[in-house]
């Protein structure tokens, strides 16, 4: 018998019970009156003795019963969630064993890497980053550019504002390594310096998306820098990185198409930079072992061309 059957039963033996309890209430004052044709009084107060006890104990035992059929209800109930929510064992083992990181990759917190000293001095800049004005010589008319994208991508929803600041910013910088832009190997540029010199290198169209979505009102936390190398190509390379909860969205200087960074297999993560934090990622392989996936004082991202 379920709680509701158990709810009116309870409801038709209490009203029973009540209902004696009056009859014999109402022959009591009858006899009282001296109404004696009735019945016998004696039966009467035979009655009357008996209905409070036995209106007692119904009570009790019909308010046991019911309070018996609700738990056992609840223990169904909670039995039937269990058995729903409980993924079988093969895919919770897969589950707990699949990585996160961007690029299917395990990433784990560090602050003692080369480029974290790097982005310390270009981070800053990233957040003070305004598009609106130009007070430099050169480099205003991609300022231009850049902020009028900034402006129409805050009335836009997500994957258009991304995909715009993407477009605008493969566009508006031409490829140049550091070595040929700054006569230095792997120099990390200001968005101020890159606008200025209107070329840069492929962590450099990195920095620059990042500075443009922020003053787009992007969270800089949910975006960040990965170097890493592509496989296919043999080559260091670096794109910026959003992680949503549909996955991680990779706005990258060899595409104006935004992808998901699962359809970017090539791309193997070496290490990534946001907000204040660093990461480095290995790959993962058998067990709870987790391969590196290159020295990183040998890494030097920027071999990219952007291709038209």
């Amino acid at each position: 018998m379920n709680k509701n059957s158990w709810m009116h039963c309870g409801k038709y033996l209490k009203t029973s019970v009540f209902a004696i309890g009056l009859v014999s209430l109402s022959a009591t004052s009858s006899v009282q009156a001296g109404q004696s044709g009735m019945l016998h009084a004696g039966l009467f107060q035979q009655l009357l003795s008996m209905a409070s006890p036995l209106a007692a104990v119904a009570t009790e035992t019909i308010n046991t019963l019911s309070k018996q059929a609700s738990e056992a209800l609840k223990s169904r109930q909670v039995q039937k969630v269990a058995v729903t929510a409980r993924p079988s064992l093969g895919g919770q083992a897969a589950a707990e064993s699949e990585p996160s990181a961007v690029f299917h990759s395990v990433a784990f917190r560090v602050s003692s890497i080369p480029v974290a000293r790097k982005w310390k001095t270009v981070y800053p800049a990233v957040v003070a980053a305004d598009f609106n004005g130009c007070a430099q010589e050169s480099g205003c008319a991609a300022r231009g550019i850049l902020g009028k994208a900034i402006e129409n991508a805050n009335g836009l929803a997500f994957r258009q504002k991304i995909s715009g600041i993407n477009r605008t910013v493969n566009r508006i910088v031409r490829y140049q390594p550091d070595a040929e832009n700054y006569g230095s190997k792997d120099y990390w540029a200001k968005p101020d310096e890159i606008l200025a010199r209107g070329k840069g290198d492929c962590e450099d169209y990195a920095i620059l998306k990042m500075a443009a979505l922020k003053a787009a009102g992007l969270p800089s936390e949910a975006m960040s820098i990965v170097v890493l190398r592509d496989v296919r190509r043999n080559l260091y390379h670096a794109v910026l990185a959003i992680t949503t909860s549909q996955g991680h969205f990779i706005l990258d200087n060899l595409s104006d198409e935004v992808k998901l960074d699962r359809a970017l297999p090539s791309y193997q993560a070496l290490f990534s930079v946001s907000a204040d934090r660093s990461w480095i990622h290995g790959i993962k392989t058998t067990g709870d072992k987790v391969a590196s996936a290159a020295p990183l004082a040998d890494v030097m991202p920027g071999e990219g061309i952007a291709v038209r």
